[in-house]
């Protein structure tokens, strides 16, 4: 359908209730989710950003006349595709076909949504397009250099749009490889003080033509996505002993990362403006922790209070990023369930139905009952042989959960590896409670005497000795508990356990 990419944010896979463990895919690093969970009903799929039809999009009415004149194109009779985004997916918007000597038009009763739009000519030749409501225009430009030949008669967004490249034409070519150097340099090198003077001389070329812009044209489109996609200066702080610092550095930059952006103005959301910011924010300002992730989540929504769509996108791409099973974060599930028990409710996320908000709530509030730093639940259950086994009876100052199922193909990849592990530590004060998944009682006896577990194995058939208190969306998963019976470390590989033992209990 024409708009299906742009109305939809998802966040895949998710869903709740009853125990179902898949196998999961692993790269070297972190765990990649399967599609189902332990906590998981596998009929019972939804996500932040369902509740939302094609319908659901605001029509504007008004005139849409874009004429193209492109000198050199030799494309006649040419089917050409109208390119929209939002976010940083790309979604078909109109085709044109090129009439003789380079000519084009799209011409309707109904406006585009404001945003960046391009489209791709035959001979790899990009015409890039920034929309407000007035989209009528004509652009007219050479096809070996659209960028920086072409005039426009009409909407003024699009005129500054294009000034803009032939302004920076001379300046980027300059500026990049001082900001290069930059990236290099130390303060304690002897030309760092004439490289830093040029690199503010060049960076203040940029900042007066914002300047410029604000002052003569504060309201226009153009105006918001120049300002709105613009970092920050880079200051160079220096610690006593004259080396650069970095933390200083990095706190300074963050702090001032979302100065100038409107959140007032929607269309930035269908530009780079936007989702680039985000992205950047998130995987290189922001420190990699849970409680970090948190508080400048929050912090960010509370920047874009009062509209509907930036709260929606802004939540969703966190609650996607950090989603168990698809990030590298030890304690995705914090962030997640975060956002999902704060954002989540039915006066906020009024584009998910009641029965998809119950869902996704049931889902982060069973997370929440294994973040890191929280008390272990304690699991009372059978042990092969039918003893009954205590996890809080476990004197060893670390205990290690090990849940697996046993028809997980990466079980059984990751069990003998961990044999070799408990053989090494079993007397340096570490236990393994293992639980067998979602599978029944000759399943589990098979899966033990196969590998010959020579620690404590237990299993429930019905889940409910340990389930929710230990939360799994993938096959196997670890959890390391500390001396006081804290979660200290979760979702890990069996090769990242001899990092942890260096580092618990000190």
């Amino acid at each position: 359908m024409k708009w299906n990419l742009l109305i939809i944010i998802i966040l895949m896979g998710l869903s709740c209730s009853s125990p179902k463990a898949k196998d999961n895919e692993k790269t070297d690093e972190t765990k990649t989710e399967s599609s189902t969970s332990v906590n998981e009903n596998k009929n019972a799929k939804t996500s932040p950003g369902q509740g939302q039809t094609e319908d659901s999009l605001p029509i504007r009415k008004g005139e849409v006349n874009m004429e193209f004149q492109i000198n050199g194109l030799n494309a006649e009779g040419k089917t050409v595709d109208l390119i929209g985004m939002y976010m940083d997916k790309k979604y078909f918007a109109d085709s044109v076909t090129i009439q003789s000597g380079g000519k084009f038009s799209i011409k309707k009763d109904e406006l585009f949504p404001d945003g960046f739009y391009y489209m791709v000519l035959p001979g790899d030749i990009v015409v890039k397009l920034l929309l407000d409501e007035d989209q009528t225009f004509k652009l007219t430009a050479d096809a070996e250099d659209i960028d920086h030949t072409a005039k426009v008669d009409g909407s003024l967004t699009m005129k500054l749009f294009y000034d803009d490249f032939n302004f920076k034409k001379d300046i980027d070519k300059v500026y990049a490889p001082l900001a290069r150097k930059m990236g290099r340099i130390s303060p304690k090198d002897p030309d760092f003080k004439s490289t830093y003077s040029q690199f503010l001389s060049i960076s203040n070329k940029y900042e007066e033509r914002n300047k410029w812009l604000e002052k003569n044209y504060p309201d226009n489109f153009f105006t918001k996505f120049k300002i709105g996609g613009k970092n920050p200066i880079l200051k160079y702080p220096v610690t006593k002993d004259g080396e650069l610092d970095v933390k200083k550095q990095v706190a300074d930059y963050r702090a001032h990362f979302w100065d100038g952006f409107d959140f007032n103005v929607t269309g930035l959301i269908n530009t780079p403006a936007f989702p680039n910011k985000i992205k950047r924010y998130f995987n290189e300002l922001v420190p990699q922790n849970q409680d970090s992730i948190i508080k400048y989540t929050d912090f960010l929504v509370n920047l874009a209070k009062g509209n509907d769509e930036y709260f929606k996108v802004i939540t969703n791409w966190v609650a996607l990023k950090y989603e168990p099973g698809k990030t590298k974060l030890m304690d995705g599930e914090a962030v997640y369930s975060h956002v999902i028990l704060k954002y989540f409710t039915p006066d906020k996320a009024k584009w998910l139905d009641n029965a998809s908000l119950t869902t996704l709530r049931k889902r982060a509030g069973e997370m929440t009952q294994s973040l890191l730093g929280k008390k272990a639940g304690d699991v009372t259950a059978r042990g092969y042989g039918g003893k009954i086994y205590t996890l809080y009876d476990i004197k060893k100052p670390v205990v290690i959960v090990y849940i697996y199922s046993p028809d997980c193909s990466h079980c059984e990849e990751e069990t003998p590896k961990l044999k070799q592990f408990y053989n090494k530590w079993k007397n340096k004060g570490v236990e393994i409670f293992s639980i067998a998944a979602n599978t029944n009682e000759a399943d589990w006896h098979g899966f033990h005497d196969r590998f010959n577990l020579p620690w404590i194995d237990v299993f429930d058939a019905t889940n409910a000795s340990w389930y929710p208190k230990y939360f799994v969306d993938v096959t196997p998963e670890i959890y390391v508990l500390d001396k006081n019976k804290k979660i200290f470390a979760k979702n890990l590989h069996v090769n990242q356990l001899e990092t942890i033992m260096k580092r618990i209990n000190k």
